[in-house]
């Protein structure tokens, strides 16, 4: 099948796409029945992603500096980083504003939404939702529907 779906061999996918495809499965066994076309999907995918974050990197302009993850509120810490000196005061956070446009605060629930999942699926030990979650995000919130909007 592989065969006549690829004559001239596999295509050059790329690591990321291979890493999506694979953290894709879900594992109960010692084998992982790789489909190209699994891989050659999550290649677009990743292209998709790429264009995304750089229309939205152009679009934020050259002077955007973004909040160091230490200082996003609500954020749980994961033990990374240096620890904070005890005789120093928190940092304060940052005064948040809310999006004024609907589609913003429609794009900022399904994020949170598909962070929340995501994270609940990693606790879980169920890296293939947590792929399905980010992907689902990107794809038919972010991508497909926020970004075309925004393109108008």
């Amino acid at each position: 099948l592989q065969k006549r779906q690829f004559p001239h061999g596999i295509p050059e996918c790329g690591a990321d796409a291979l890493r999506m495809a694979l953290c894709s499965h879900n594992v109960h066994s010692d084998d992982i029945r790789l489909d190209v076309g699994t891989v050659l999907s999550y290649r677009h995918f990743c292209n998709k992603l790429w264009n995304a974050v750089k229309f939205v990197l152009d679009a934020l302009g050259p002077d955007f500096v973004p909040q160091p993850p230490e200082e996003v509120p609500g954020r749980r810490s994961r033990g990374g980083g240096f620890p904070r000196s005890p005789s120093l005061p928190p940092a304060p956070l940052p005064r948040q504003t809310e999006p004024r446009h609907p589609m913003d605060r429609w794009v900022l629930s399904r994020l949170a939404q598909a962070a929340a999942e995501s994270e609940r699926r990693m606790e879980a030990l169920e890296v293939h939702g947590a792929v399905a979650a980010a992907h689902h995000f990107w794809l038919r919130s972010f991508c497909d529907v926020y970004l075309v909007g925004a393109a108008l």
